[in-house]
């Protein structure tokens, strides 16, 4: 999960990922518990619908359309993808101009819809916006 963290963060769309997620202890037991399980990919959109919708920013709805996108997308990357992605944020680069990851964005809009994918980005505006008011706070 931390590689599927890692992949929405790169892009806009996918910093309401971070913005929606909850605790990082919490969510690690839950993903250790569902890469145990008989069906990994179930158990994960099932621990990414718990954790998501603690934020209550997503209808139940959303949240399950959200889940089941994010999950199937990120289980379409290839290891080799991943870990250019995580070279990429290495190197304090924005992995979204990756090509793979431009077509994994559009891939992942087209199953969000219209309606979830606005959500998202306002979502993640918002994050994103609150996050530099928090580092201005900090750096007084």
């Amino acid at each position: 999960m931390k590689n599927l963290k890692s992949g929405f963060i790169t892009t806009t769309l996918f910093a309401a990922a971070a913005f929606l997620g909850a605790t990082a202890h919490a969510e690690t037991s839950a993903l250790q518990n569902a890469y145990k399980s008989t069906n990994v990919k179930s158990a994960l959109i099932g621990v990414c619908k718990s954790e998501t919708g603690k934020s209550g920013k997503l209808t139940a709805a959303e949240v399950s359309k959200y889940c089941t996108c994010a999950v199937e997308s990120d289980g379409k990357l290839t290891n080799a993808q991943k870990w250019e992605i995580q070279s990429s944020i290495n190197q304090k680069k924005n992995p979204s101009s990756l090509s793979f990851v431009q077509k994994q964005n559009q891939d992942l809009k087209a199953c969000f819809g219209p309606q979830l994918t606005t959500k998202l980005e306002g979502l993640t505006q918002q994050a994103m916006k609150a996050a530099q008011e928090a580092q201005s706070k900090a750096k007084k």
